[in-house]
């Protein structure tokens, strides 16, 4: 069974990687519709190899691994989320950076914002029903209005109930605003495309304060809803600044949002802070992650300005692998056999989670019986107290070993 399920993970891997916010010129069209229908769409830039290495590397492996669990959804929803949609629009500001250095205009095209506008629309209707247990994991990349509204609210009565209540009536109000302007054929404004993703920023913020804090430190989904909540805001203060044609607070604000992005996807949707918390070393292993992120940030300060858009891509291509290669290559092969361990012995099913009342409540459970044992000695993970360490021989996390107290 175990190879079963193993050789499902591989195969779902390769199927997901066709699906993942990996750059497809097929969707960087951005087109006029005003048809009731919003869909989702891809805008090329200079950030598309560290977008294309985050979905590839991190989001589309945890999926596989998760794959027939109602978890799998909600992080193929991530994938699209914030290697595509959020990182599309600091892609487009960094595109129109580079541009107005070279004597360009000093804003990106509205067309190109709406167009992530769009997908974050339609992916966090389909996240809502991921988080719901229903739904496709945001393969469908188009939906009506109709749809949209129609959705409700399908986390009523979960812990999680807030956010849908928060969200869903503004996403079907921003995606009636969206198809209305598209159909009158007026140039949408930057300003107008901004405001539209304040509203959805301010609905996303307000639903997840609400959300009992034992359900946001879930490992994996708490990780996400985390990534996302600072991501919006990110972006939200990177739209502001460009709006104001402040240069010198754009370039911080995108710094800032490629920093944070990268630091949450690696440390808490992949549960690194969540194992550090469980060895009772907090920061342990996330500093060096943070460390490598800040370099990467700093590639791209020097960066802007003096380079042109294609050989921008190229730089921080590369300057992203001191923070991702050894998630890649470390922690996520460390994690995932084991999980995958425990999903093929019948592990799904246990429960007692903070998500308890939700489809996620089991394979959270065992997601957070299986990190707990891998540090050995904690007994939660059936290992007995003083037992072997799994991560022992995994450089990054090895110093993590022997921490724990029981």
């Amino acid at each position: 069974m175990k190879k079963s399920l193993i050789a499902g993970a591989l195969g779902s891997l390769v199927f997901l990687s066709a699906c993942s916010s990996g750059r497809s010129d097929e969707a960087n069209s951005v087109t006029q519709r005003g048809d009731g229908r919003v869909s989702a769409q891809s805008v090329s830039g200079p950030l598309d190899p560290v977008q294309g290495q985050l979905s590839d590397g991190v989001f589309i492996p945890l999926a596989a691994a998760l794959s027939g669990t109602p978890l799998e959804g909600v992080v193929l929803c991530a994938d699209q989320l914030v290697a595509n949609d959020v990182l599309d629009i600091a892609d487009g500001v960094l595109a129109q950076l580079q541009a107005a250095a070279s004597g360009g205009g000093a804003q990106p095209d509205p067309a190109a914002v709406a167009a992530s506008l769009q997908s974050l629309v339609v992916d966090l209707t389909g996240l809502l029903s991921a988080l719901g247990g229903t739904g496709d994991g945001c393969l469908t990349r188009s939906l009506t209005l109709a749809q949209i509204s129609a959705g409700g609210n399908p986390l009523a009565g979960t812990p999680l109930e807030p956010l849908g209540t928060a969200l869903a009536p503004v996403l079907a109000q921003v995606a009636g605003a969206l198809d209305a302007t598209e159909g009158s054929g007026e140039d949408l404004q930057l300003t107008t495309v901004a405001a539209l993703y304040s509203q959805i920023n301010t609905a996303l913020q307000s639903g997840l304060s609400q959300i009992p804090a034992p359900a946001r430190s879930a490992p994996v989904v708490g990780g996400i809803l985390t990534t996302l909540s600072t991501a919006f805001t990110d972006t939200n203060r990177l739209l502001g600044a460009t709006l104001a044609y402040n240069a010198s607070g754009t370039q911080m604000e995108l710094g800032n949002t490629l920093y944070n992005t990268l630091v949450n996807v690696t440390t808490q949707v992949v549960p690194v802070a969540f194992i550090e918390q469980q060895a009772g070393q907090p920061g342990l292993i996330s500093s060096q992650l943070r460390a490598a992120a800040a370099q990467f940030s700093a590639a791209l300060a020097s960066a802007l300005g003096q380079v042109t858009t294609p050989v921008l891509s190229d730089v921080l291509a590369g300057a992203a692998e001191p923070v991702l290669d050894p998630i890649e290559n470390q922690v996520l092969p460390a994690i995932l056999g084991p999980i995958i361990d425990a999903l093929a012995s019948g592990g799904v099913g246990s429960g007692g989670s903070p998500l308890s009342g939700t489809p996620l409540d089991a394979v959270v459970g065992t997601l957070i019986t299986t990190l707990t044992g891998l540090l050995g000695g904690g007994g939660l993970g059936g290992l007995p107290l003083g037992g072997s360490c799994p991560l022992a021989s995994v450089p990054l996390l090895s110093v993590l070993c022997g921490l724990t107290g029981g």
